[in-house]
């Protein structure tokens, strides 16, 4: 009985500890919404090079000041990733070569995440928005417009597939890169057909492309 207490009191510690620990990084990781939920959330998706994030930022810019903003679904993810790993946060965001070493195990790592908590960066992105229209620029899987879907019941969705020709996309850079370009966050949506705008992003089509991010502008704020 004499040693047996203090086990007790060492193991009811260590339960202590674990749950401090885990509340302090749920708090870290998962921040309290800024305020009023946006009106409006316009997701897009596309494949690597495709082109969705300057589509993402020239409908931004269609916008009056201060009406939109974007947010990335890979952005909470990296910021936490960067964390665990002791990693350069900043340059896991830019189209890098540093990005480009430590991709496949940061999509592995997201995936854990994801499994646990399908919603879990889509939740962040959306607690963290402060303009009426939200565009996030990089939804990857189902899940990533369920949630939106779902538990943004108060706002409207609009979805947007951008698409490019492989040839194009290679010009702009993209090389065939094995459990990256045949993983889930590159074929996730792959069979997903209702989206509300669809925008071939090729070169001889940049006034299409126009055309369809004005429309999307307009659609927002009708």
């Amino acid at each position: 009985r004499v040693v047996v207490a203090p086990l007790a009191a060492v193991v009811t510690a260590v339960v202590a500890l674990t749950w401090w620990s885990r509340r302090r990084r749920r708090r870290e990781e998962d921040p309290p919404a800024r305020g009023r939920p946006p009106s409006v959330v316009i997701v897009f998706s596309g494949k690597r090079k495709s082109g969705k994030d300057y589509c993402a930022d020239a409908l931004l810019a269609a916008f009056p000041p201060t009406t939109a903003e974007i947010g990335r679904l890979s952005g909470p993810l990296k910021r936490a990733y960067a964390r665990e790993r002791g990693l350069d946060y900043d340059a896991l965001l830019g189209a890098t070569a540093y990005k480009e070493r430590y991709r496949a195990d940061m999509i592995a790592w997201g995936e854990a995440r994801r499994a646990a908590d399908p919603g879990y960066f889509a939740r962040l992105v959306l607690a963290e928005a402060t303009a009426p229209v939200l565009i996030v620029s990089d939804a990857r899987r189902r899940t990533d417009l369920d949630y939106f879907f779902d538990v943004a019941s108060a706002t409207r969705v609009l979805t947007v597939r951008v698409e490019a020709a492989d040839g194009t996309r290679a010009a702009r850079g993209w090389v065939f890169a094995v459990g990256v370009d045949d993983a889930e966050s590159e074929c996730g949506l792959d069979d997903y057909a209702a989206w509300d705008v669809v925008i071939a992003n090729e070169p001889e089509r940049a006034a299409d492309t126009a055309a369809r991010i004005a429309e999307i502008a307009r659609l927002a704020l009708a």
